[in-house]
């Protein structure tokens, strides 16, 4: 597919595409991320971020999509993640340049506080650079050929609290994508893989 025709019909997929939703219990916090695509080198590349290492953060120093957490001046998900992204790395979308979304998380741990994350996938033809910010110590893109590669398939093996844990991962230049992030790029290329 050329690349002028990729986000169109993805957007089409996502019109189409019914993402999971619930409704979160009380209590719950709010949260949105944007998997960000430009065109690369004759394909679509991914935008991730490299968490700022913080030992008091939950997520310091991991690979993640840009986003955080609902703020009541917030309209709504939506201008969450567009708000962060912004604040993250300096780049500016509006929400014209959102394609859709992908299936809300919830995910379930004692590990993690109780926190409901809605994904959204959004498109820029032209970017500037990404702006480093206090909440990240880098970022890379990805294209998205190289998410599908099974030889960047693998595995985080942990020992936390006497508990082991083995997490997949998609592996690329020195970066593991897993746990949350893994889960919502897994969503995006299996919606972007189907017909």
């Amino acid at each position: 597919m050329a690349s002028s025709e990729y986000p169109s019909a993805l957007a089409d997929q996502l019109a189409r595409y019914e993402a999971h939703r619930a409704e979160p219990p009380d209590g719950t916090t709010l949260a949105a991320v944007i998997l960000l695509l430009r065109p690369g080198n004759g394909e679509a590349e991914v935008l991730f971020v490299v968490r700022a290492s913080d030992e008091s953060a939950l997520w310091s120093g991991h690979v993640a999509l840009p986003g955080g957490r609902w703020e009541p001046g917030d309209a709504d998900l939506e201008e969450t993640a567009l708000r962060e992204l912004h604040e993250e790395t300096g780049l500016e979308l509006g929400r014209q340049d959102i394609l859709g979304r992908l299936d809300e998380l919830h995910p379930v741990s004692r590990h993690i506080p109780r926190i409901a994350i809605t994904p959204f996938v959004g498109w820029r033809e032209a970017l500037p650079r990404v702006r480093r910010t206090v909440e990240i110590d880098g970022h890379f893109w990805v294209p998205v050929s190289e998410l599908l590669t099974p030889a960047r398939r693998g595995t985080l093996d942990f020992r936390r609290d006497g508990e082991d844990f083995s997490f997949p991962t998609i592996e690329y230049g020195g970066h593991a994508v897993w746990g949350l992030t893994f889960s919502i790029v897994r969503n995006f290329l299996d919606l972007s893989e189907s017909p």
